[in-house]
């Protein structure tokens, strides 16, 4: 385990009261009893890594009371990128007040809370009820439970406090019993019991893990404030991440295909959520900010202000995006913002945001950055440049399968151009 969560079984044996969640023994494992339902297939998702222990260690879990006041704004304002102002004090509280009941990790739930229902405590949807998004159907009749099945039950679910309860009592049960569950059922590699808590005991992918761990990152970088921190990159220019919570996960490279081999791709694209904040990684100035448009156009420059009028309209493949020159004539850029907050000609400063993650221009995948560096005017691989921040996406399924369809394509052009030449030849003969 990279990383451990309090348990909670003592916390909820010593509460007594009506309709409180009592523990129960260690499950007995059996297939299918305890299982999430998914639309299509179960399968393992491609924007992952081949090995999840290539992620370092998490931080261990808070100890002792948290900052009423310093949680309570962490949790607002990562929760604000995705949900209305209004309630999210009562959000924050809620889940502060409840960890503290069960004895659980609050950066863990505020993060579950972020990652399943975006913070909306009274949203219903195909994946689940309420602020954790439990759905009763991946629990049979006979499965063995933290709590009694009434608990389950939708009206209760939709009070934000007993969802979090029953939340953290399956996610103790988990942590007590998910290595004996994994030896049994084989599940996909994973890093911790959080992986179980979106499957059920057979885990099929590390997504939701990787995404709930990066916002509990975020989350506890935000609690704790800490001074800006540069790490020396491969271009001799000291810089800070991108993107908060790192490190974050590069899901594709320099020179992959777009468009079946149409175009390389040109940067390092870096798994996000819409509405995260993204920030220049190094002082410079800003040397445009606008859109990309489609075909042979150049892009626009444009005013943060004149965003929405262009929101709807068909965008190049990069879409709104920012380019910022630093020392040592090295120029990042920024690709598919949902929004940007500067201007041509504004002087930045490492760490401070420029824009908002989003996914404009994109045609197929989901939300990310795509982040890109030159230097004097030549493209490098930003995966280098960001390696203290970024895992790079060799080590992802994605890299994987991109290079074998690659491999397929170049054989394939390689035979066409055979047969013409032989073509050719008989032609002249």
């Amino acid at each position: 385990m990279l990383i451990t969560f309090v348990s909670l079984w003592l916390a909820l044996a010593a509460v007594e009261r009506p309709g409180s969640l009592a523990p129960v023994a260690p499950a007995h494992v059996v297939e299918g009893q305890r299982q999430r339902h998914v639309e299509g297939p179960a399968r393992r998702g491609i924007h992952e890594l081949e090995d999840p222990s290539g992620w370092p260690a998490e931080a261990a879990p808070a100890i002792g009371p948290v900052d009423a006041e310093r949680f309570d704004a962490a949790v607002e304002s990562l929760c604000g990128e995705v949900a209305p102002a209004a309630g999210l004090p009562a959000v924050a509280r809620v889940v502060r007040e409840v960890a503290a009941e069960t004895k659980s990790d609050p950066f863990l739930l505020a993060a579950l809370v972020y990652r399943e229902s975006r913070c909306r405590p009274s949203l219903v949807s195909p994946a689940g009820i309420g602020i954790l998004q439990i759905q009763p159907a991946m629990f049979a009749a006979a499965a063995e439970l933290p709590f009694a099945r009434r608990d389950l039950d939708r009206d209760r679910l939709l009070d934000p406090a007993h969802s979090l309860r029953v939340g953290a009592a399956l996610l103790a049960m988990w942590e007590t019993d998910h290595v004996a569950i994994d030896r049994a059922l084989g599940s996909t590699p994973h890093r911790t019991a959080v992986a179980h808590f979106f499957w059920g005991d057979h885990v099929w992918g590390t997504t939701s893990e990787d995404r709930t761990l990066t916002a509990r990152r975020r989350l506890l970088e935000a609690y704790a404030n800490p001074p800006i921190a540069y790490q020396p990159s491969s271009l001799g220019l000291d810089i800070v991440s991108p993107l908060d919570g790192a490190p974050r996960l590069g899901t594709s490279g320099l020179g992959a295909d777009r468009e079946g081999g149409e175009r390389s791709h040109r940067g390092v694209d870096i798994d996000a959520t819409i509405g995260e904040p993204v920030r220049a990684v190094a002082d410079g100035v800003v040397q445009f900010a606008g859109v990309d448009m489609p075909g042979d156009h150049p892009a626009i420059g444009l005013f943060p202000r004149q965003l929405r009028r262009w929101r709807n309209r068909d965008l190049g493949p990069g879409g709104f995006f920012v380019r910022i020159m630093h020392a040592g004539e090295v120029r990042s850029g920024y690709f598919h913002l949902n929004s940007f907050r500067v201007v041509a000609g504004q002087t930045v400063q490492a760490g401070q945001i420029i824009g908002s993650v989003g996914r404009t221009g994109v045609k197929v995948s989901g939300s990310h950055l795509h982040f890109e560096v030159h230097e004097d005017g030549e493209l490098r691989d930003p995966a280098r440049f960001l390696r203290a921040y970024v895992l790079p996406p060799d080590q992802t399924i994605t890299h994987e399968l991109a290079m074998a369809e690659k491999k397929q394509r170049l054989a394939r052009v390689s035979r066409l151009r055979r047969h013409a030449r032989i073509a050719a030849q008989h032609h002249l003969g």
